[in-house]
């Protein structure tokens, strides 16, 4: 799969391995929200008869629907564009809605929603503006807003990122984002440097939480590919807020798999291996259950089943106020006891089978052995 995500970033035409399992092929791909951009390759290789036809149908089915979407998402994003243009608002596309036109063929990146980085005094407006233009709010507290239009989903951002991961306190770091654009009248684009910047500290979100793709890395190698990027620049502003060490070991990745970036000669064994067993998001395979116990086990936790439970039914203001349906509680502290309530009533209702398998799984001894090794293996690329 990296190999021919390779060959797509560089436009290479492949003689395929015939003896690949395409179907398994077909599986890990989509499980990484590649499968568009594998078949980009398939399609124009020499033997691409190679390819099992039903295998082959499902990439092609993959293509045409990230296609669609495509035409779809875009005409969302120059409608958000004209209105707030029109308006005059200062605005910022970013992560995904800019980012697949740098790719050699844009509709192939898959996209699950448009990004837009708006002032916070401007929110309100903006929220009146949408509604007004025919989107739904579905989301309207902490710092991000949703809006759904035709089956679409935009999310309006006053911070590109939010919480902590350890001791680096990212929403801090990355507080002032819309400063480092440049702006044509109300639209304006990051500087890339700090854009590539956000998208590293995006990946180590994701790691932080249940886990981070292939694809996040094939976007970090298509922007050091396609633009100027100062990697000592890029360094510089991970490294003032605990970064450094886990950008290096990307960038590794990023070198190895793809050709861009730089090699720090750091060992990126256990990173690859994390960034291709769970899928895109950490949403394909994934013991929850370790996950929960390892965030406990960072927050000072021994592990032990009941902390590990009390912990979880009852997490502080910190961690509560960056959760999107409960982040009502930002500012106001006093609301814990009835956000604990409304999170144990949200997810019974949303998330009772998630809830149920991840408390049932926090007793056995191998969740407890792999969070212990996933917090030693965070520590030892710089997470924590």
């Amino acid at each position: 799969m990296i190999s021919l995500c390779r060959a797509y970033l560089y436009g290479e035409s492949v003689t395929l391995d015939e003896n690949v399992d395409f179907f398994r092929l077909y599986r890990l791909s989509n499980a990484h929200n590649l499968s568009a951009i594998v078949f980009c390759v398939l399609n124009t290789a020499k033997n691409k008869d190679a390819v099992p036809l039903n295998a082959f149908k499902r990439f092609e089915n993959d293509f045409m629907e990230a296609v669609i979407r495509y035409d779809f998402q875009s005409a969302q994003k120059a409608e958000i564009g004209a209105l707030l243009e029109k308006s005059g608002v200062r605005h910022v596309f970013f992560k995904g809605a800019e980012l697949r036109e740098l790719y050699p063929v844009p509709e192939a990146r898959a996209m699950g929603d448009v990004d837009v980085l708006i002032d916070e005094a401007e929110r309100e407006k903006v929220k009146s503006l949408m509604t007004a233009d025919g989107f739904e709010c579905r989301a309207s507290n902490g710092n991000v807003y949703e809006y759904t239009k035709n089956g679409l989903l935009c999310e309006m951002h006053t911070k590109i990122i939010s919480g902590k991961i350890g001791g680096c306190d990212l929403e801090k770091a990355f507080d002032d984002a819309i400063s480092h654009a440049e702006f044509s009248g109300y639209t304006g684009s990051l500087d890339i440097n700090y854009h590539l910047a956000y998208l590293i500290a995006h990946t180590a979100h994701h790691f932080w939480f249940y886990g981070a793709g292939a694809k996040l890395i094939l976007d970090l190698a298509v922007v050091l590919k396609t633009c100027d990027i100062d990697i000592d620049v890029v360094l510089k502003i991970l490294s003032s807020c605990g970064l450094g060490d886990f950008a290096r070991v990307i960038l590794s990745v990023t070198q190895k798999w793809f050709g861009c970036g730089r090699d720090f000669g750091t060992d990126t064994a256990s990173t690859e291996k994390f960034l291709l067993s769970y899928g895109a998001f950490g949403n394909s395979g994934r013991n929850k259950a370790a996950v929960i116990k390892r965030k406990d086990m960072e927050s000072g936790g021994k592990g032990g089943n009941i902390g590990t439970k009390l912990r979880l039914l009852f997490p502080p203001y910190e961690k509560m106020r960056n959760i999107p349906y409960i982040s009502f509680i930002d500012g106001k502290p006093y609301l814990v006891p009835a956000a604990w309530a409304y999170r144990a009533y949200y997810n019974l209702k949303n998330r009772r089978d998630f809830a149920k398998n991840a408390t049932s799984a926090l007793s056995s001894d191998e969740t407890k052995k792999e969070a212990q090794r996933e917090l030693s293996f965070f520590r030892e690329i710089g997470l924590l």
